[in-house]
């Protein structure tokens, strides 16, 4: 089994002006800021193509994602609080259509994607309740997983991750919101197939990707 190991910046949600804005070492894109929440989405990939250039598949074992703690919040309220969504896809997600995915979820009924394309989904939310009011780090207020692992010959698998800051008023936003950064890590292995499956896995990533294949 391979490890492959990629890295995401740690995230810092302020206030510009009258919106809720964000920076972070890592590349940063904004898909949504208003006053009393805002959006970004932080993208990598992992190349495959050493691995499948054989004519092989490539089977997922496992995978993490890695942080060293909840977010950190400074000034915030009862209500106040962060999604982090990540996905791992073996098909890109349009940048015009990154804030639908986000929403309605990856893979699920109505999504671009087909579950089958979802190597691994985690959603996580924080919200600073009236019972740690004052204290730094959020608390975990809810973790959902998906995804199907399946099997594929793409040279790529896409990372996204989603992060939607918001506040309960906009006459009381925090003074600061940070999450920190992460490591993907994903196990797998590349394991030959009859010379059928693999020709039908290929035609498949190939369909899904020809359209999206830009860094």
């Amino acid at each position: 089994m391979k490890l492959l190991v990629k890295g995401l910046g740690q995230v810092v949600f302020g206030v510009t002006g009258p919106n809720i804005t964000a920076q972070s070492s890592s590349k940063l894109k904004q898909l949504a800021s208003f006053p009393t929440y805002a959006i970004y989405s932080q993208e990598a990939y992992f190349d495959l193509a050493g691995m499948t250039l054989q004519e092989k598949t490539l089977f997922f074992e496992t995978v993490s994602i890695q942080t060293a703690h909840n977010p950190a919040i400074g000034g915030g309220h009862t209500g106040d609080g962060i999604i982090e969504q990540v996905v791992l896809t073996t098909t890109p997600i349009a940048e015009d259509r990154q804030l639908f995915e986000f929403i309605l979820g990856a893979g699920l009924p109505g999504s671009d994607l087909d579950w089958s394309q979802i190597v691994y989904y985690r959603n996580r939310t924080f919200t600073q309740t009236a019972d740690i009011a004052g204290f730094t780090y959020l608390p975990t207020n809810s973790q959902n997983n998906m995804g199907s692992a399946y099997p594929t010959a793409s040279d790529r698998v896409y990372i996204y991750r989603f992060l939607s800051a918001s506040v309960v008023s906009q006459l009381a936003q925090f003074t600061s919101l940070t999450i920190p950064g992460c490591q993907v890590v994903l196990g797998a292995s590349v394991k030959e197939e009859p010379e059928f499956q693999y020709l039908y896995r290929l035609m498949r990533s190939y369909e899904l990707q020809q359209s999206h294949d830009e860094d």
